[in-house]
């Protein structure tokens, strides 16, 4: 066998691998709320997407910095949730706490109303149910906006 026979068929697969390929069409409908990709149009709302060629290397390295940007992500995300049920159970703890006051509260004596110069039991209630409410709510409040924004974070990151 000569050199010659040998190295056009090898040089022939060598330019089809190097080759820059033709861009792809594909099409894209939506069939009960989920996206469908198809070579064929696939519904009456079939639209035609055009996949430009890429350099296979740099595909693979776009792609591996995809890849390590969705991890990150899933890891981050996962960070968020576990620091939201340390949240939510810091305002079930204030919230017990808050209830337990005022449980407590509610057993309050004439002679505890009298000592606070109140005009009534229920008087003195309301007076000390406001002021546990003003002590622990304003916590809540502000874990509830911590949550509100780990959420906006978190979608942020899932996108």
């Amino acid at each position: 066998m000569h050199l010659r026979h040998v190295s056009l068929p090898f040089a022939w697969v060598i330019t089809q691998l190097i080759a820059p390929a033709s861009a792809t069409e594909v099409y894209r409908c939506t069939v009960d709320g989920v996206a469908i990709f198809s070579q064929l149009p696939c519904g009456a709302d079939a639209k035609e997407i055009t996949i430009p060629t890429t350099n296979v290397a740099q595909s693979v390295s776009e792609q591996s910095k995809i890849i390590d940007g969705e991890v990150d992500s899933f890891i981050a995300i996962q960070k968020i949730d576990r620091k939201i049920v340390q949240i939510q159970r810091e305002i079930k703890q204030l919230q017990d706490t808050l209830a337990e006051q005022k449980t407590n509260i509610n057993y309050m004596t004439q002679d505890t109303a009298n000592r606070m110069g109140a005009s009534s039991i229920a008087d003195a209630i309301a007076q000390r149910t406001a002021q546990a409410e003003r002590r622990i709510k304003p916590q809540i409040e502000q874990y509830q906006q911590q949550i509100e924004a780990l959420n906006s974070m978190k979608t942020q990151l899932s996108q």
